[in-house]
């Protein structure tokens, strides 16, 4: 691993474990091993590093999704079932930095690192966005909302992993659950939203699909 990639490594660990506030530039050097003019050199300041940290987190799913809107091979919603699974994956993946992620979003500071965020991931959201209008478009999907279909689908992940005690709580779990590590939760969750998605985006005709 390269001095750039260990800076984005050890800041995702401590972003999700402190918070943005409570981590300091200097802690990430010394956790990463490198000179914090490293940081600075790389990055220019913590607010970039977290800006690059989320784009850096984002282009796999970009790519991905890029990937699902050209493909003609599959359904709408066999791409929307796709979209699902790798939503799902990526915030198990790092529960604690999404969770910091759309903190900082909800928070009137930084309007300039908000800002930088929020266009970057409207690229992924555009992407399924268009995946949703084709099917609409095709006849597959009925007339939906496409925005609060993709808000019901993110929403629902965020909210169940946004705090582990809450988690345990809505799933009537003991102390001991630990919602993060939980496979069988995982695919909970996938087979929940496909089967919403399912009943929600299909015509009649298509529900056998």
């Amino acid at each position: 691993m390269d001095k750039k990639e260990a800076i984005l490594s050890t800041a995702m660990k401590l972003f999700g474990q402190k918070g943005f506030e409570g981590t300091s530039v200097r802690e990430i050097a010394a956790d990463a091993d490198v000179n914090p003019a490293m940081i600075s050199y790389y990055f220019g300041s913590k607010e970039k590093l977290f800006e690059k940290l989320v784009e850096h987190k984002a282009a796999f799913l970009k790519g991905v999704f890029a990937e699902l809107v050209n493909n003609r091979s599959l359904t709408q919603l066999e791409k929307l079932f796709i979209v699902i699974d790798n939503y799902v994956d990526k915030m198990f993946q790092s529960p604690q930095f999404h969770h910091l992620l759309h903190r900082e979003l909800s928070l009137e500071r930084r309007p300039q690192m908000k800002n930088a965020i929020s266009e970057i991931l409207l690229r992924n959201f555009v992407s399924v966005r268009k995946i949703i209008q084709e099917g609409i478009e095709s006849g597959e999907f009925n007339t939906i909302d496409p925005e609060l279909t993709i808000a019901s689908i993110i929403g629902t992940i965020n909210h169940l992993l946004s705090s582990e005690i809450m988690c345990r709580k809505i799933l009537q779990k003991n102390k001991d659950f630990n919602p993060y590590q939980s496979k069988k939760l995982k695919e909970r969750i996938s087979e929940h939203l496909k089967q919403l998605m399912r009943s929600h985006v299909l015509r009649k005709n298509n529900q056998t699909i």
